[in-house]
């Protein structure tokens, strides 16, 4: 019988992406290993990963379409790995906020093509939003402490929005939530809420790349 902590782990996907991109520009990521690369093997027992992402959009992004489609076969593959999709919603936009360096703060509905300088009303434009991808990481993570699923919880997120779950988490359910961060950025109020953290080194991540393994 073990006496090792149970551990599920919680994988933001976009946020996860774009801050390996930035920081170590590295795209191809093994989730199981990279997972293995922070857990503390001594202590602590591998149970579920959970995978967070939503899906893009096939009429505007076909071939990012497909190449995300094989993505998440490859990914269904990983071991221990859960896969959850939310949805992506275009938001229109209306003003926006600029700060000129001659007329201070303004609004402005134009924008400027950087292709070919041509002004573009901004009503006509429109950005592509998550949807339903934090919520039901939140849940997730909330209802596996809540049924005595996992001793350790590591999450691979920068986003601030889950600390109050997080809170509930630790005081209420006495479960440990391990933020797991890149050095940049560093989200300080995931730092001050969880119970520790533990940072992604580009050692750990190059050790973790599809053909490493």
């Amino acid at each position: 019988m073990t006496n090792k902590k149970r551990v599920f782990v919680y994988y933001d996907g976009s946020n996860f992406y774009h801050t390996c991109l930035y920081n170590y520009g590295i795209k191809e990521i093994d989730f199981y290993h990279m997972t293995n690369q922070l857990l503390d093997i001594q202590n602590e027992e591998l149970v579920r990963i959970k995978y967070f992402n939503a899906p893009i959009n096939q009429q505007e992004n076909p071939i990012q379409y497909a190449d995300q489609l094989k993505f998440f076969s490859r990914i269904r593959k990983t071991p221990f790995l859960e896969l959850y999709l939310g949805r992506l919603v275009r938001r229109p936009l209306k003003k926006i906020n600029i700060v000129c360096r001659k007329c201070g703060h303004q609004k402005t509905k134009l924008v400027t093509c950087p292709f070919c300088n041509d002004h573009i009303d901004i009503t006509t434009c429109y950005k592509s939003s998550e949807k339903g991808v934090d919520v039901q990481l939140a849940i997730n993570m909330l209802l596996d402490a809540l049924h005595d699923k996992y001793d350790v919880a590591l999450l691979f997120s920068g986003d601030a929005d889950y600390c109050p779950a997080i809170r509930h988490i630790i005081k209420e359910l006495k479960k440990e939530v391990i933020f797991c961060h890149f050095p940049h950025p560093k989200t300080n109020e995931l730092v001050q809420t969880c119970s520790s953290s533990r940072i992604i080194t580009k050692d750990a991540v190059e050790r973790a790349m599809i053909g490493k393994n």
